[in-house]
């Protein structure tokens, strides 16, 4: 089985996190995530915002780095913890009373990595480093919040890593990257597969480089989902225009799912101008990194958040028919 999700251009927002890993299910004990009222109320007032400015889709985080969400028994994953729908299904329920689809990136490349004391350690930062531990957080939490979620409208689609290039040596020659791309491969295989014969929603992967996406072909994803900084293709010589011009063929729709706001040091480029060469090129969507304003020494600190103004400015054209006949999958 594969779809697409998009009938129109899709404008989308990076929405990652409320706080990193701890927006969905409990972390140490403690809860913070979605469903308590306070966040409730700030993000009806944050994705009311967003739907103003003419974007229809948020990308978000789902367990990062792994922390928390779900129970371990001797470091094999056993079951969502008690928060994990209860959070699931506050955000979708904003989603749906402000008429915007949620894509949640499952797990973010940094709980892919082995980190050896570098961060700081949590309880199931093991869990996906080794094969047994990957298919019990696929059959005990992966499969039964599908199950719970199959075919909610307001989901776009589920998302299976973000950027796990950066965790796989063949991609990134760096000691905290010792996945074999065989090894992620067959993971997200077996993902794609459980996505759609439990969730009955789109499975995508988000890719580092544009120039990696080949790597995924044979995934089954049901659309192309890649991510592009100036600052990462360097190596290219080219500018987006260039690297979408020189992709080979593809037989799914392609997303740009992070463009930055901006990049001071890259002075050439402007997420308008990026958003038009999308529009151009003829992809499904693209998406803007980020709405809310990066931690401070954040990786993406200086690359800042986007513009309100500047983002309903960009998708003027398609505002007022987005908003009178937003497509449903």
């Amino acid at each position: 089985m594969a779809f697409s999700p998009f009938s129109t251009f899709s404008l989308g927002i990076n929405y990652p996190w409320l706080a990193y890993g701890e927006d969905f299910g409990s972390v140490g004990g403690s809860h913070r995530g979605v469903s308590t009222p306070p966040n409730q109320e700030l993000l009806l007032r944050e994705f009311s915002r967003i739907r103003e400015t003419g974007a229809t889709v948020v990308r978000w985080f789902l367990f990062g780095d792994g922390r928390g969400g779900f129970v371990c028994e001797n470091g094999i994953p056993r079951k969502p913890d008690e928060f994990l729908f209860r959070d699931l299904s506050a955000a979708l329920g904003i989603a749906g009373q402000t008429q915007l689809q949620i894509c949640f990136s499952l797990m973010d490349y940094l709980w892919l990595q082995e980190h050896a004391g570098k961060r700081s350690p949590h309880a199931h930062e093991h869990v996906l480093h080794f094969a047994a531990g990957r298919e019990a957080f696929l059959q005990c939490v992966l499969i039964p919040l599908f199950r719970e979620f199959r075919g909610n409208p307001a989901i776009l689609a589920w998302e299976i890593a973000n950027e796990p290039e950066w965790a796989i040596r063949e991609f990134h020659r760096a000691p905290e990257a010792k996945l074999h791309v065989a090894e992620f491969r067959a993971f997200a295989a077996e993902i794609t597969r459980a996505i759609h014969e439990f969730a009955a929603r789109p499975a995508t992967l988000g890719c580092a480089r544009l120039i990696w996406l080949k790597a995924w072909a044979e995934l089954g994803l049901d659309f192309c989902d890649a991510h592009y900084y100036p600052s990462c293709e360097k190596d290219t010589h080219l500018d987006l225009a260039q690297i979408l011009a020189a992709l080979p063929p593809l037989d799914k729709p392609l997303c740009i799912g992070e463009l930055p706001a901006q990049d001071p040091a890259h002075p050439e480029y402007s997420f308008a101008d990026a958003l038009r060469v999308c529009r151009e090129a003829g992809l499904a969507g693209a998406g803007v990194w980020r709405w809310t304003k990066p931690e401070a020494g954040g990786a993406d600190s200086r690359l800042g958040c986007i513009d309100p103004a500047l983002l309903r400015a960009c998708s003027a054209p398609t505002l007022d028919r987005g908003l009178q006949a937003r497509p449903r999958s």
